[in-house]
C-alpha cells in the first residue's frame, strides 16, 4: 500500500487518495482534509517547546524536536505492532490509511520538516512511502 507524505502548499504532490492532516491547528480551505491523524502528528507540547526553544535562541531546539517526535514515532510504531499481532492482523489492517492517501503538512518539499522523521516508521509498518 502505497502513502504519501506532502506539503499542503505543494497539492501536486498529493497522491490520488484522501489527504489526511498530520498537523496540529489550523488546515487550508481551499483543499479537503477528510481527518487528522494524531500519532504522526508531533503533540501540541512537543510543538510549543520547539517554538519557545527557537524564540529563546538555544540551538539545541531542532534536535530536541528530533529525539522527542521520533520517540513518539517509536511508541506509536511499537504498540501498533503489537496490537496487530496480538490480534492475527496486519497493521494495514489496524490503520486508516488506503492505498494512494495523502499525509500533509505544512511545510513545502524543499524546506526542513517533520514528513522525513516519519517516513522510516511508515516503513517499519510495511507501506511504501512516497515523500515530498
Amino acid at each position: 500500500m502505497k502513502l504519501y507524505l506532502a506539503s499542503f502548499l505543494e497539492p501536486e504532490n498529493f497522491g490520488p487518495g484522501r489527504v489526511i492532516g498530520i498537523v496540529n491547528g489550523d488546515k487550508p480551505n481551499h483543499i479537503k482534509c477528510d481527518s487528522q491523524f494524531k500519532q504522526l502528528t508531533p503533540d501540541k507540547e512537543l510543538t510549543e517547546t520547539y517554538t519557545e526553544m527557537v524564540k529563546a535562541g538555544d540551538n539545541n531546539a531542532g534536535k530536541q524536536f528530533v529525539t522527542n517526535f521520533t520517540a513518539q514515532l517509536d511508541a506509536f510504531a511499537k504498540d501498533v505492532i503489537k496490537v496487530a499481532d496480538k490480534e492475527g492482523k496486519t497493521v494495514q489492517d489496524l490503520l486508516p490509511f488506503k492505498d494512494g492517501d495523502t499525509l500533509a503538512s505544512w511545510e513545502r518539499e524543499y524546506f526542513t520538516n517533520y514528513r522525513s522523521l516519519i517516513t522510516p516508521f511508515l516503513k517499519k509498518l510495511g507501506y511504501e512511502v512516497v515523500s515530498r
